[in-house]
């Protein structure tokens, strides 16, 4: 076995990519020390200032419609297509690891808070207030797990505190207390322990949550420390054309919320934050552009339609807190995402790179990819993210997944582990107009293929790369005449995963040929 195709080789692939600070905080990961933000939380759990909060979110319908409150006062949760029933538990051991940590997430305390405002029952209330005591009783800080991990801390918090700003002249006195004073415990720990070691959307996370906690607890030392960095964090990850540097519509998405949190936190709490207001137009006008008339959230890199705010209840804070309207835009050169609209169609190219270089977590071999909608509805589609913590986590990021081409049977990339990328591909465009996109596409082992994408009355695909076996893919929702320019094809199932938990089979077509292939479209 060839060093570069060992674990060795894969492991000297992977690192030579990470920032040497990433490093270095792994290991200091792993030799238990924390990473802080080099200031002291000052706070009292007598003294607050609720956040302001933004309830086109929490309380926007569609995410509501996601959990079942007749579940919840029953103890049973749903997450991702699986069900458990707690029994005063917090961690199930029949359930992923991804499905533990939104059980400690706590997204589920605004369905109770909107059935008590609606229907008046203070069961609904109470139920809400149970199950956060028996989180703080039942997960001590000493004690570890998902629920004192960095990131779940990140979303409970964020959640938590809006909560209380909702609620608080309903909820009893002395539980008010107690919530403050895990509140406060809980941002003492995250200050110390903050992901460098990760970066992305994990570190962008555990600032925005610090920036919430210091406007609450009015630690006026932490925030002048803290928002700075999550500035320059947001002008790392939102690139210059809006979109979120990992190239997933998803988390695109819980960026733009987590952007719009904090500025709407900050807004209220009178703290100068307007430089927050280029990246939510920006990032609004990217997921606009994208989304705009569809009916489900395009498939690239690791994405579900399950997770993420809407994009309705997105628009609609990026408005009512920053003024914003979104504005089409079809061409996103530094993200590599091109768009193309004609009679109801909506066509959607990947020309960019798999994601950052130093965390590519959440990429797949999906360089030059596409996705093509009639009225709104996926015709054609990528298979979209199963899972993380599961066997087929590996087929769901290979290139068969996505309706794009390999050279000489060569996966794009070299997607290993459930988080791991060792050697990686490479997107150039050539030439992008109107109806039209050509780019040249470079696999981990340096092989070339230039593809050519036409979108007219028909949609056409060409793959060129002289004396080479090409072998494209294309997995079809709704299958429309198509005429293949290749030496052999064939049909195959293949699995489609829409949303995070939800697998099924759907249609897929592979040809393959020697120097050139392509496939016709034609888009009645």
């Amino acid at each position: 076995m060839k060093l570069m195709d060992s674990k060795a080789g894969l492991y000297i692939r992977t690192l030579r990519y990470m920032k040497c600070s990433q490093v270095y905080r792994r290991i200091m990961k792993k030799a238990g020390f924390g990473c802080g933000t080099g200031v002291r939380v000052q706070a009292d759990p007598e003294k607050y200032h609720p956040v302001g909060t933004v309830e086109e979110l929490d309380l926007d319908k569609e995410f509501l419609k996601r959990f079942s409150v007749r579940d919840l006062m029953n103890d049973r949760f749903s997450f991702l297509h699986s069900e458990a029933e707690s029994n005063g538990s917090w961690e199930i051991r029949e359930r992923s690891a991804l499905w533990n940590y939104n059980l400690h997430y706590f997204e589920y305390l605004f369905p109770l808070l909107a059935e008590f405002r609606k229907a008046g029952g203070v069961r609904y209330l109470e139920k809400a207030v149970f199950l956060i005591k028996s989180w703080i009783r039942r997960n001590p800080k000493k004690a570890g797990g998902p629920g004192w991990e960095p990131y779940t801390i990140d979303l409970r918090l964020a959640n938590w505190l809006s909560f209380y700003s909702m609620a608080e002249k309903e909820l009893p006195d002395d539980f008010r207390r107690m919530m403050r004073s895990s509140i406060l415990e809980q941002y003492k720990f995250l200050s110390r322990h903050l992901e460098k070691d990760i970066l992305g959307n994990h570190y962008f996370e555990d600032l925005k949550t610090l920036i919430l906690c210091a406007v609450f607890f009015e630690d006026r030392r932490m925030l002048e420390r803290v928002y700075p960095a999550f500035l320059k964090e947001c002008k790392e990850e939102i690139l210059g054309d809006g979109m979120h540097f990992e190239l997933s519509p998803m988390y695109h998405r819980i960026i733009l919320e987590g952007v719009i949190k904090a500025y709407a936190a900050l807004k209220e709490y009178g703290y100068p934050a307007e430089e927050l207001t280029s990246f939510i137009r920006s990032m609004s006008d990217a997921s606009w552009s994208m989304e705009e008339s569809l009916n489900r959230i395009p498939l690239f890199n690791d994405c579900g339609d399950n997770v993420a705010k809407s994009l309705k209840g997105l628009l609609a804070a990026a408005k009512k807190h920053a003024g914003i309207i979104p504005r089409f835009r079809s061409a996103f050169p530094d993200a590599g995402f091109y768009i193309f609209r004609r009679d109801g169609w909506k066509l959607i190219v990947d020309a960019g790179a798999p994601g950052p270089s130093y965390i590519p977590g959440h990429a797949h071999c999906d360089a030059l990819s596409f996705e093509l909608y009639r009225d709104g509805e996926p015709v054609i589609t990528n298979c979209g993210t199963f899972a993380y913590q599961s066997e087929l986590r590996g087929s769901f990021r290979n290139t068969s997944s996505h309706n794009t081409v390999m050279v000489n049977d060569t996966e794009q990339s070299q997607c290993w582990g459930i988080f791991r990328m060792a050697g990686r591909s490479k997107v150039r465009v050539i030439d992008a107009g109107k109806d039209h996109i050509r780019a040249e596409m470079t696999d981990h082992k340096g092989q070339k293929v230039h593809r050519t994408i036409k979108f007219g009355r028909k949609l056409t695909v060409t793959d060129e790369s002289p004396g080479n076996k090409l072998t494209g893919f294309v997995h079809w929702l709704q299958e429309i005449p198509a005429v293949y320019r290749c030496d052999s094809k064939k049909k195959i199932e293949h699995l489609y995963a829409p949303e995070y938990g939800c697998c099924k089979a759907i249609t897929a077509s592979e040809y393959s040929g020697t120097g050139k292939i392509g496939i016709v479209v034609r888009l009645e």
